[in-house]
């Protein structure tokens, strides 16, 4: 009996040190892992107010534009006179945007599984349903980016005499240069390109809008889930 009792605690204590052992071992890794989380959310909410700034930036080159527009389309119905301006909002039709963000942080938490380590539930669904609407502007950017180029400067092209940077004719932030208009194009035409450029960019503003908007209430959970 004192045989089996001796064998059955050695049994006992090699089973309780291996079992600790795997906990420790468990237990550090569960710690290195919310620690690595820790700093990969620190890095994303950095980045995050990178993208609120791009955002805001392009919401207003958007609504620059948006106002050029609306003048062109008030001289073509006639409730303006010729506009001395019309090269500069003609120009202005001409703007178009990228947004450049920086992805690693979040492909680091997808990627890695570790996103499940999360305590806020409403926070992942929120991180992946960002991601996957900056995927969409970017589309929209894109597509505006590729009618402009295609089909709008080609249209110019005839009636200019080059476009250049003016920093006494800023349109936005001195980042977009101006037609030289050697003559007037048709009114038709330019309603034509007037109407297709202000449908992209309405959806591009609103996009970047809620981008902003976004990003506020995403690092704002992101600051609780750091603390918890």
């Amino acid at each position: 009996k004192n045989i089996l009792a001796r064998g059955g605690i050695e049994f006992l204590a090699v089973f309780l040190g291996i079992a600790l052992s795997l906990w420790v071992d468990e237990y550090q890794k569960s710690k290195e892992a919310k620690k690595l989380n820790k700093q990969i959310l620190t890095r994303l909410h950095d980045n995050l107010e990178a993208d609120s700034i791009d955002g805001i930036w392009n919401v207003n080159a958007h609504q620059i534009a948006m106002h050029g527009s609306e003048r062109i389309s008030l001289w073509e119905k006639g409730k303006e006179s010729i506009l001395d301006s019309l090269d500069f909002h003609l120009s202005s039709l001409a703007v178009f945007t990228f947004f450049v963000n920086n992805m690693e942080e979040y492909n680091s938490l997808k990627g890695s599984g570790r996103m499940e380590l999360l305590q806020d539930e409403e926070l992942v669904k929120k991180i992946h349903g960002y991601y996957t609407y900056i995927d969409w502007i970017k589309k929209l950017d894109l597509l505006l980016r590729n009618y402009i180029n295609d089909r709008y400067f080609p249209f110019m092209s005839p009636y200019s005499n080059g476009y250049v940077l003016d920093e006494k004719r800023n349109i936005y932030n001195n980042s977009y240069p101006v037609f030289i208009l050697k003559n007037y194009p048709p009114i038709d035409e330019i309603n034509h390109h007037l109407g297709i450029i202000t449908f992209y960019r309405g959806l591009i503003v609103m996009g970047y809008k809620n981008i902003v908007t976004s990003v506020s209430e995403i690092r704002k959970m992101i600051r609780k889930e750091l603390r918890n």
